[in-house]
């Protein structure tokens, strides 16, 4: 019997290509990037325009199911096509562009959740701008990551913003994020994880970035997991459609739950969740045979300056998909970064969460440490 394939778009792959491979199946993966780890474990297909290009560019591959990671949540058009253009890709495992719009509108999300009682985050369009500096976002309809996202005060008013947004209250708390698994209107809880704050060594483009994260969180107070389970119901209900692994992105204030945001897709912290349980989200049948860790971390690492990738192949993880890697997402050598782009990923594991942030530390003061010559090399080079 031939090995299951696994058709994967989006941004970046590599994450979910090693959480198929963790399900026993192929991945087979069309993204901008074609790091050298991907290269290396994925069948990957050539993408020329990122994401238009992406129902031509599959076309012709032969996959038992697909499904998209970020940011083409914010293209409905481009899986739409898919769905119509790409019959040999197999079916969606995922949302498709009904439901995922709805949950993707932040006026739709909000007053749902009023509706029924939850709580909710205040939000207004960009025709009616709240008071400057109380603390509003000014956020993209389309976000992901938490790219151009910006704090509304007098310096944001006076530099126009560059597409349609629109305003959230602002909410305190630490920033997490809870998975789960939805089908046919049943939900399951699969883990929560804890965003990473900007550091200098992850260098993002602006503080609201997402620079990686860490879990799983197991003590969510057991008021705020309720309310983050009949959350996930409610927009189970009212989203029919919605299926697959769908991603909440809220504040945690004391017993307190502030949605800020729904990723309909597989996300970021997912390979974290499932290196630290041993097991598969996209396969539950698949584990890895042994405890998982306590702890696992994962931090994103961004270019400050243009900069040219220097040889990290000698950190090129080994073939087990279920071992916490050193470095990932790492870059062909050679290749050019822009200022904001991401670099690589570094990984650690630990007992507990100060033991994985010592490793973390101790790896990412390597690994940067190496990066300096290629940032050299760039300056030279200008």
């Amino acid at each position: 019997m031939s090995q299951r394939r696994m058709l994967i778009l989006g941004g970046s792959t590599r994450a979910a290509a090693d959480s198929v491979r963790r399900a026993g199946w192929q991945p087979v993966c069309a993204d901008i990037f074609a790091d050298l780890d991907l290269q290396a474990t994925a069948e990957v297909i050539p993408t020329r325009h990122y994401p238009d290009s992406f129902p031509e560019d599959v076309v012709q591959v032969q996959a038992d199911g697909w499904f998209y990671t970020g940011a083409l949540e914010n293209h409905p058009d481009v899986i739409e096509q898919m769905l119509s253009q790409a019959p040999n890709a197999g079916p969606l495992w995922g949302s498709p562009p009904d439901p995922l719009k709805q949950v993707r509108d932040p006026f739709w999300l909000s007053e749902i959740l009023r509706q029924h009682r939850l709580p909710t985050l205040d939000v207004v369009s960009q025709s009616t701008p709240p008071a400057l500096d109380e603390g509003w976002l000014q956020k993209p309809l389309a976000s992901a990551g938490g790219r151009l996202i910006r704090k509304w005060n007098r310096d944001a008013a006076s530099n126009p913003f560059p597409e349609p947004h629109y305003f959230q209250a602002p909410a305190s708390g630490l920033g997490l994020s809870v998975m789960f698994r939805i089908d046919n209107g049943h939900v399951e809880w699969l883990g929560a994880s804890q965003e990473l704050d900007a550091s200098p060594h992850s260098q993002p483009p602006t503080l609201y970035f997402y620079c990686g994260s860490f879990g799983p969180m197991e003590t969510l107070p057991r008021q705020a997991r309720g309310t983050l389970i009949r959350m996930a119901r409610t927009l189970a209900r009212h989203a029919p459609g919605l299926r697959g692994l769908v991603g909440l992105d809220f504040r945690l204030d004391g017993d307190s739950v502030w949605l800020t945001e729904v990723n309909p897709r597989y996300t970021a912290s997912v390979e974290v969740l499932e290196l630290a349980s041993g097991r598969s989200f996209l396969n539950p049948e698949m584990t890895s045979g042994q405890p998982g860790h306590a702890v696992v971390v994962k931090q994103i690492l961004y270019a400050s300056s243009s900069m040219t990738a220097p040889d990290l192949s000698d950190w090129l993880p080994g073939s087990d998909p279920w071992q916490v890697p050193f470095l990932a997402d790492i870059p062909v050598a050679g290749v050019r970064i822009e200022s904001g782009w991401p670099i690589c990923t570094v990984m650690a594991y630990g007992d507990d969460p100060n033991q994985a942030q010592q490793m973390l530390e101790q790896r990412l003061t390597l690994i940067r440490n190496l990066l300096r010559s290629g940032e050299s090399a760039a300056g030279s080079a200008g």
